[in-house]
């Protein structure tokens, strides 16, 4: 299992993977994303996007056959390094609290979020995905 930055050429795999995964945010071209693959073959991503001055965790994606198997915690860890430059947040499923904690991300009251956080957070709520925010300073 590798686990590196996908270059640009290897976006249109991510973007697949995304579809497939029903995840339907766009990837901007100046997010970092980090990839896992396994015999050169996509098996997960995640996006690191600069926004309104945090960086923002977003699109977590673990293929189905590869889920359980500690890619995401790879993954977030090869996070780590851009995650310490500047406070950071991610708006993951409640029941993922335990795996971002794991990463130094914790549950953020709505006075320390971003108002366009607060906004997606809702709105992601309200089509009863039950995400929650967390931080990490």
């Amino acid at each position: 299992m590798e686990i590196f930055e996908a270059t640009q050429s290897e976006l249109g795999d991510v973007a697949s993977l995304y579809a497939e995964a029903g995840y339907g945010a766009a990837i901007d071209p100046a997010d970092i994303v980090i990839v896992a693959k396994d015999c050169g073959a996509l098996v997960g991503a995640v996006r690191l996007c600069a926004e309104e001055g945090v960086t923002v965790l977003r699109g977590m994606q673990i293929r189905g056959a590869f889920q359980r198997q500690g890619i995401g915690a790879r993954l977030l860890a090869a996070c780590l390094p851009v995650l310490e430059r500047r406070q950071a947040f991610c708006l993951p499923y409640a029941h993922l609290v335990g795996f971002y904690s794991a990463a130094g991300f914790e549950l953020a009251a709505d006075a320390e979020l971003p108002d366009f956080l607060k906004r997606r957070r809702d709105v992601y709520n309200a089509q009863g995905q039950n995400v929650v925010a967390m931080r990490r300073r």
